[in-house]
């Protein structure tokens, strides 16, 4: 068991963000902390939304948590809401003593563009979290707006990259940087769904907890998905919505 801080969005309608990642990371038997960044109604998709800023309450638990002496084995970050946010993080990073594996999933787009309602100062802020990190997990368009499109250099950066929503002649595939490229293609059905994207980052933390095998732990965390989407998409067709604890037994 690993003690794991999800530190991401809390979003009132529907499964995804951190509501997403903690039911998956709890049912595999790590101890998990889920810090809200922010209250927010529903994605952004939608077009609109209400946020409440959770700024003060990140400061207010980073001191109370040390105070306790806790400590994490695994600090993933998600959506951050603004340069505040983004110092305190940093600053949290910079002051642990027991080397956390730090993952980030840069949330601000898709589909080649940001999201309704981001800025785009939020590519500045993913951007100088970037070197406090050991796996970054963006998108094919966030990998674009961070400068990580490059894909072969980024093999000399001493970090880990998984790329999602990638495209060539053979189909889609997530792509995994490491020491060499690794491509692992599944197939797209035609259907979108919210919280995709949360729910790789849980499925690729439990299984790499598990086996430590960065590339097998992309093929386990693709093929799971695929397995849980199709599911889904067949017992509830007309739903976007991932209803993940209905599969969590599919985890074991």
């Amino acid at each position: 068991m690993s003690n794991i801080l999800v530190i991401n969005d809390f979003v009132s309608k529907g499964k995804m963000a951190g509501n997403m990642m903690e039911p998956v990371l709890t049912y595999k038997g790590h101890q998990t902390f889920f810090l809200p960044t922010a209250l927010i109604s529903n994605d952004f998709s939608a077009g609109k939304v209400a946020i409440l800023d959770a700024s003060s309450y990140i400061m207010d638990c980073f001191k109370v948590w040390d105070e306790l002496a806790f400590k994490f084995d695994l600090i993933f970050i998600g959506y951050i809401e603004n340069n505040i946010q983004k110092n305190l993080i940093i600053d949290y990073l910079e002051t642990r003593t027991n080397n956390p594996l730090v993952i980030l999933d840069p949330i601000m787009g898709d589909d080649g563009s940001l999201y309704k309602g981001v800025g785009e100062e939020k590519i500045e802020i993913y951007k100088e979290i970037l070197p406090y990190t050991d796996i970054i997990m963006p998108n094919f368009t966030e990998a674009n707006l961070l400068s990580l499109d490059k894909h072969k250099n980024l093999i000399k950066d001493n970090k880990k990259y998984i790329i999602t929503s990638v495209y060539d002649e053979s189909g889609y595939y997530t792509l995994g940087v490491d020491k060499d490229l690794h491509k692992s293609y599944f197939e797209k059905l035609d259907l979108t769904y919210a919280g995709t994207g949360d729910l790789m980052d849980a499925l690729f933390i439990i299984y790499y907890l598990e086996n430590n095998s960065f590339n097998k732990s992309i093929d386990l965390a693709v093929d799971k998905m695929s397995e849980i989407l199709k599911i889904q998409k067949k017992l509830i067709p007309d739903s976007n919505e991932i209803m993940i604890e209905s599969y969590l037994s599919m985890l074991d």
